[in-house]
């Protein structure tokens, strides 16, 4: 994650109420399952953390029919808790 990004959620965390959650590549807007791009996971989650009110987290997923959405959602929200 860029140091801006930091910069950035130091200045707007007091007024963080929800947020939306992907991955991508850095080259587009992708949304890609998280853990599946360049994402700083780890540092992302300290971050969200670190809000005096804890968003919730939503998931924007582009479809995949090769996917079941609902196995991979309890994967990925499982990862991201251990982040």
């Amino acid at each position: 994650m860029t140091n801006e990004v930091v910069q950035a959620f130091e200045i707007l965390k007091n007024h963080i109420r929800s947020t939306h959650v992907h991955d991508n590549a850095g080259d587009r807007d992708s949304h890609l399952w998280p853990g599946k791009g360049s994402i700083d996971w780890k540092q992302a989650m300290e971050l969200m953390r670190a809000a005096p009110h804890t968003p919730p987290l939503l998931l924007e997923i582009e479809a995949d029919e090769k996917v079941n959405p609902i196995e991979k959602m309890g994967e990925t929200f499982a990862t991201l808790e251990k982040a």
